[in-house]
């Protein structure tokens, strides 16, 4: 297997709804697929709230966001296949004060550029195999190419498993890297400092 990584652009959004439309995340399946239309640019909130009835306005507004740029974030591939996704999107400053209800997230300077990654999706038969590490790298990377002081995450500290965790396993952003810079309540911030 050779993992590729790659920036979501417009011009992949129906690959993007395909491997979701195909792909079992988190602990809901059939209706409840995400499309991850959740974490995405502040703008796109002005006429469109946070959660979407029906699988399939979830699977047409996720196509419109990622052809208008909303969603940002990496795809994995193992050839012409996806294999991952990773939402990284720092210009979604209302999802992380949604989250600052359920993580200690620290509120920062407004010169201060943090990077969050907020999920992951990686097919069942990828998962264990190095496919988040290698997102969670490229973002980093990325991120400190693009002037940005941290890469955060978001985690619980209490790990299922990756079937039922969209958030990835603490112990992989230690070895990227990460510290825990705060925890509260089984959930914890992981950050990475890209300058000094």
């Amino acid at each position: 297997m050779s993992i590729e990584i790659y920036p979501l652009t417009p011009d992949l959004a129906d690959d993007y709804a395909r491997f979701f439309d195909v792909t079992p995340h988190d602990v809901d399946h059939g209706e409840m697929k995400c499309y991850c239309v959740t974490w995405r640019d502040d703008k796109s909130y002005k006429d469109a709230g946070h959660w979407f009835e029906t699988r399939e306005e979830r699977r047409a507004k996720a196509i419109e966001y990622v052809k208008n740029g909303n969603i940002r974030g990496y795809l994995a591939y193992d050839g012409d296949e996806i294999i991952g996704w990773c939402n990284s999107n720092e210009n979604c400053s209302l999802c992380r004060d949604y989250l600052r209800g359920y993580y200690p997230i620290e509120h920062e300077p407004s010169y201060v550029k943090i990077k969050p990654i907020f999920c992951f999706v990686v097919k069942p038969e990828y998962q264990r195999t190095g496919v988040a590490t290698a997102l969670v790298c490229r973002v980093c990377e990325d991120a400190a190419k693009d002037g940005f002081d941290f890469v955060e995450a978001y985690e619980n500290e209490c790990f299922i498993s990756a079937s039922e965790d969209f958030r990835g396993p603490i112990k992989m952003y230690e070895n990227c890297g990460f510290v825990k810079t705060g925890s509260s309540d089984g959930r914890a911030v992981m950050r990475k400092r890209l300058k000094e």
